[in-house]
């Protein structure tokens, strides 16, 4: 496998990456075209590498000529991508940067669905996941983080922890199985 050879086209990257934001919801061609400001038919084009692959699920309707597409959340490749996409936007979103100058010294993990990518965000924002994210060695500080709910479309969850050592087994498990965005993890 030749590793600098990219493997999908611009397009099908794009709505690989809107399907992963997306994660939850399906969608028919112009569904997915109007938001990346292509035409319906180059959506249509750039599906079947993507189906063939199994990382979205493409279903015709019987009655009319309607696709629904969405992510294929039981494909493991797929769930990989979306655990990347969920940690490149953190990033290019500042988020990571922000909670880095607003709690210096502290360890700040992200935990929890959108560490894993089986984060979702359904239409009706009654199942809408979070975003945890734990930041260990500071006291409870209010943090304006609005923009990045705005940005990522999920709200964001901080939770606050003196120390490693207050923190309950089950939920410590959880932590450190996250990413870690700062700091370090004492053992």
């Amino acid at each position: 496998m030749d590793m600098y050879k990219v493997k999908w086209t611009t397009l099908q990257y794009r709505i690989l990456r809107f399907l992963c934001i997306k994660a939850g919801q399906t969608f028919n061609l112009r569904g997915l075209a109007k938001p990346l400001k292509v035409s319906p038919t180059a959506v249509s084009n750039s599906l079947k590498d993507l189906r063939s692959s199994g990382l979205i699920d493409v279903e015709s309707s019987k009655k009319m000529n309607l696709l629904s597409i969405s992510l294929n959340r039981d494909n493991k490749e797929s769930i990989q991508f979306k655990r990347t996409e969920n940690l490149r936007m953190l990033y290019e979103s500042g988020l990571s940067d922000f909670l880095y100058n607003e709690f210096p010294g502290c360890d700040i993990i992200l935990f929890g669905s959108y560490s894993k990518g089986y984060d979702v965000l359904d239409k009706t924002k009654q199942f809408n996941s979070d975003i945890d994210i734990a930041v260990i060695g500071s006291k409870e500080k209010e943090a304006d983080t609005a923009k990045f709910d705005r940005l990522l479309e999920r709200t964001i969850n901080l939770n606050f922890y003196s120390s490693w050592k207050g923190i309950h087994k089950n939920l410590k498990d959880s932590i450190l199985d996250g990413i870690t965005l700062s700091g370090g993890v004492e053992s």
